[in-house]
């Protein structure tokens, strides 16, 4: 059996040396050492050859998890039309990923025949890790607000490090942009952000002129939040507490309340959505953002690749979706990232509930990058043009007689 990829090579190039298949002999992409995975010298996980790169000075792979930087680097070698360029931390350059080095004769096993012989850098495993999830019918006493929130006491520390003072990456160029073109000027208005979090959107909107309140259910989310708002005062308000009970607030305190990737995480989303109703002042909005439900967070989902691991754009072939409506509590882990809890509900239950709380729904977004976005960060985002990973939804509280 010969190497699928050696394959599609050798139709390129006459002279290339078809290799003996030895990994994922029973799927459609049997693979040769050589185009199999790799192990990142920084975080030891395996990545697929055309995702890891070598730095020949240090004698170190880098994966592109953990470069500080990537570049997409457009030019054609054998089937393809681009390479990925990742930074090496040590010398600070930018080097090709192994499918690129091996074209241009400068991978680590051409370099270095003996580094060949040991195999060194391959990932000698056969199942590909990745992100772990357990889902459970969604019924009271499976799980507790106190869980959820100890959960993210522990996933606090971590999750702050990996935020600039714009979020992540899909929040500052995917979800970011599409909640300040619904809001608009927020000069002067009284905002709510429930499930803060470490405070991020309470500062970009404070800089913008809002008064704003901050509340989430993780006391070290809202004590890393305290400790940026001391070092740097925006006279922003933070509270700890459910977003299904928010009795720190009376009754229509807020002009608008933004909630970001929250409500998703919310043990009693109907009591939610019903205080989010009571504090927010009459004819005023809400406005928030989740996970997609009819994509992102259903039981089963995920790219189909072909091969699994690839990072390429052009190898993820479709989006599976199966088990839409089933109500279940996910009990999720990615990575090395302490575990956690939210809740998937089909999109109907969300319009549902907003209607029975007094809500009239006035905008839905499915938001996606900018093209410029997704030219320079692409890896992360170059599939959130293809399905709608999030939903924005904007809603008015009616005016009552």
């Amino acid at each position: 059996m010969i190497c699928k990829h050696c394959q599609q090579i050798h139709l390129f190039d006459d002279d290339y040396q078809l290799r003996e298949a030895t990994r994922d002999l029973e799927s459609e992409y049997p693979r040769c050492d050589w185009h199999w995975r790799f192990l990142c010298s920084i975080c030891g996980r395996p990545k697929h050859f055309n995702g890891i790169t070598w730095c020949e000075e240090t004698r170190r792979f880098v994966c592109l998890s953990c470069a500080k930087s990537h570049k997409i680097v457009r030019g054609k070698f054998w089937k393809w039309k681009y390479h990925y360029a990742i930074e090496c931390e040590n010398c600070k350059e930018h080097h090709p990923a192994l499918d690129y080095l091996e074209f241009l004769g400068k991978h680590p096993w051409q370099l270095h025949p003996d580094a060949l012989k040991r195999q060194e850098g391959l990932n000698l495993e056969t199942e590909l890790p990745g992100p772990t999830s357990f889902y459970y019918p969604l019924k009271k006493g499976v799980v507790t607000e106190d869980q959820i929130s100890q959960a993210w006491d522990r996933l606090a520390e971590k999750w702050n490090r990996g935020y600039t003072e714009y979020g992540d990456t899909n929040r500052k160029y995917i979800i970011d942009p599409a909640i300040f073109r619904l809001l608009g000027s927020v000069r002067g208005l009284s905002i709510l952000d429930a499930g803060c979090g470490n405070g991020y959107l309470c500062r970009l909107l404070a800089k913008k002129g809002a008064k704003m309140v901050g509340v989430d259910l993780s006391k070290r989310f809202i004590e890393i939040a305290e400790q940026k708002e001391k070092e740097f005062p925006l006279g922003v308000k933070y509270y700890t507490g459910t977003l299904s009970n928010l009795l720190m607030f009376e009754d229509e305190s807020f002009d608008v309340i933004v909630s970001n990737l929250a409500l998703m995480d919310v043990h009693d989303i109907e009591k939610a959505i019903m205080e989010l109703h009571r504090v927010l002042k009459k004819n005023s909005r809400l406005i928030f953002s989740i996970m997609h439900p009819c994509f992102s967070s259903p039981p089963v989902h995920g790219w189909v690749r072909e091969p699994e691991d690839s990072n390429r754009r052009e190898d993820w072939v479709y989006w599976k979706v199966d088990k839409y409506f089933d109500r279940n509590i996910e009990i999720w882990q990615y990575s090395d990232y302490p575990p956690t809890y939210s809740f998937h509900y089909p999109l109907s239950d969300y319009i549902k509930m907003l209607i029975r709380n007094g809500f009239t729904i006035t905008d839905f977004e499915e938001p996606i990058p900018s093209r410029k976005a997704i030219r320079h960060h692409y890896r992360e985002l170059n599939d959130c043009d293809r399905i709608s990973w999030f939903l924005i939804i904007g809603a008015k509280k009616a005016q009552t007689t």
